[in-house]
């Protein structure tokens, strides 16, 4: 996975905005970037989620996404491989893609905008079926759950080529190490720095005490199989349903070549995004550097 930057960018002058329809506080939001746009003069055009993917083209210099992660999930999708760093303004709750609470966009974001930001480069999952032509690409986990008339799904994993386990849960995760603060943090997954070269598998509710979440390397590759007697599975991207992996085939997953770009304020990062959404007591003031 690549590393993440936090060296000073350059000025901004292009920019796209989306933000979430309907949700609490956006109106205002709006008001405040425009005003804040006209006087560092910058363009900025404004879109819907779904006219994301054809508004993002050579000479955008950011997109600008107000909403949850579940926006910004969207929006990696409709940007991936573009190269395009994606800023998140929180109109949610926890929003750990987002970087700017909407508090702070008076003091902030002119900053950024004058080129005093970082660059997260996020690596993404690649997901395919043995066999098919299609693959597809997600930022914070591929997810197996058990199809209509299941409560639980066996799944057989394979690393690197070596047989592992056979997960009897409700669900079993293979997250990146952005996806987990997500599904796989929720699923008792461990926090992992988005630095780290790994890839996270994290049982839902496994069946077996035993059944614990695990670190693998990014560059084993990782191989879901259902077991014998077991229902097709829902095969789910970042929580969208894309598929089913049926009885006798196999799922592969490994880390794909496009990258996702996270932009943030300049001396913020993983570690105290952490810290401030997680609630962890203590304070960087202080504190010796």
């Amino acid at each position: 996975m690549a590393p993440s930057g936090s060296l000073r960018g350059k000025k901004i002058r292009k920019v796209v905005v989306c933000l979430r329809r309907g949700k609490p506080g956006a109106m205002g939001v709006a008001m405040v970037l425009k005003s804040i746009f006209r006087q560092a003069n910058v363009r900025a055009k404004w879109v819907h989620e779904g006219g994301l993917a054809r508004t993002v083209r050579k000479g955008v210099d950011v997109v600008i996404i107000g909403g949850g992660d579940g926006t910004m999930l969207h929006a990696a999708q409709a940007t991936m491989g573009s190269k395009i760093p994606l800023l998140g303004i929180n109109l949610g709750s926890l929003g750990f893609l987002t970087s700017i609470r909407a508090g702070e966009i008076t003091s902030v974001l002119p900053r950024i905008l004058r080129g005093e930001y970082g660059v997260s480069e996020r690596a993404v999952l690649s997901a395919k079926l043995e066999g098919g032509k299609s693959s597809w690409c997600a930022l914070n986990e591929v997810s197996l759950a058990p199809g209509a008339g299941h409560l639980m799904v066996k799944i057989g994993v394979r690393v690197g080529g070596e047989f592992l386990t056979e997960y009897h849960a409700d669900g079993l995760l293979v997250a990146s190490p952005t996806g987990s603060t997500a599904y796989s943090l929720s699923a008792g997954g461990p926090l992992v720095s988005p630095k780290a070269q790994v890839m996270i598998l994290t049982p839902v509710c496994a069946h077996a005490m035993a059944q614990r979440p695990l670190v693998v390397g990014e560059r084993e590759g990782v191989e879901l199989s259902l077991g014998s007697g077991n229902g097709p599975a829902v095969i789910r991207l970042d929580g969208s349903r894309v598929g089913q992996l049926g009885g006798g085939k196999v799922l592969r997953v490994t880390v794909s070549q496009p990258i996702v770009r996270l932009m943030h304020p300049m001396g913020s990062g993983f570690y105290g995004l952490a810290r401030e959404k997680l609630g962890w007591s203590g304070t960087s003031a202080g504190i010796a550097r």
